[in-house]
């Protein structure tokens, strides 16, 4: 009699399994649980490190280079990056070379600026979409108002108080690009490299393994990889979001896959004896 009802269990019809997975999955999507993250990475730290150490009224450029099919892993991570400096109450500038990237940077700055208090042009400023990234990059090694002349909405920004005292590379103190191509590759080689200034990335996790030489050498002061890593940043800075929420959706969906395996198997052993 228990040998059947013990049989049953393999008999569950599997739309109750998907159900059970899809609850799982909804709860910490809707809200971030937290669960524990002790196993922060060196590259995600030394990012974190490089915006912590700076004094307040630093100039950060952010390179916010991705679109909606990469939004999942990169949208947190360049969330979390922003909010860090607004905290610090760091100047922050925004650039883009992808075109699909301007309405993210725009939903991401209406909802943080909000959160901080902070007004555009006077503590942020967000340039205009460029095409031909390799002729800005060399035009701001020099003079950054010869491409951007005005922001994205038009406005001359010359006398803006954010970029005070801004006119070129050696006037920033990090560029951080966040991106789904090979962007992060110019920025190291036409603009860390060669006119020194520290360059940090964050990227896909497809693309983390790539830029392991560039750690190594020191050429990426440090670089943020995937939904994990926007997790492990949002921990350091001790504001759940997004990407906290993946990783407890992940988490807990793993855990009930082991949980099922397991239950599983003791139900077979109990069945083989009876």
């Amino acid at each position: 009699m228990l040998k059947e009802q013990l049989q049953k269990f393999f008999k569950i019809d599997r739309r109750w399994i998907f159900l059970l997975l899809a609850v799982t999955l909804f709860v910490p999507i809707m809200k971030p649980l937290g669960l524990p993250n002790k196993t922060i990475s060196p590259a995600t730290k030394r990012v974190y490190e490089n915006l912590e150490k700076l004094p307040a009224g630093s100039f950060v450029l952010f390179s916010l280079d991705y679109d909606p099919s990469t939004r999942p892993e990169l949208h947190p991570m360049a969330t979390a990056l922003v909010r860090h400096a607004f905290s610090r109450n760091l100047k922050v500038g925004v650039v883009t070379y992808i075109a699909g990237s301007t309405g993210l940077i725009e939903e991401l700055f209406a909802k943080v600026s909000r959160e901080y208090n902070k007004v555009d042009g006077q503590d942020y400023v967000i340039f205009p979409y460029q095409p031909n990234i390799l002729a800005v990059l060399t035009q701001m090694s020099s003079d950054l108002y010869g491409i951007y002349s005005k922001d994205r909405n038009g406005t001359p920004v010359r006398d803006m108080p954010v970029l005070k005292g801004i006119k070129s590379y050696k006037d920033m103190s990090v560029i951080v690009c966040v991106t789904g191509t090979a962007i992060l590759d110019y920025w190291v080689a036409y603009v860390g490299d060669k006119y020194r200034v520290p360059v940090a990335g964050g990227v896909t996790a497809i693309s983390q393994p790539g830029y392991g030489p560039y750690l190594q050498t020191n050429q990426l002061k440090g670089l943020i990889g995937g939904m994990k890593g926007a997790a492990e940043y949002e921990s350091l800075i001790k504001q759940p979001g997004k990407g906290t929420s993946g990783i407890d959706a992940l988490n807990l969906a793993h855990l009930l896959v082991l949980a099922l395996i397991f239950t599983s198997n003791i139900l077979l052993i109990l069945i083989r004896y009876l």
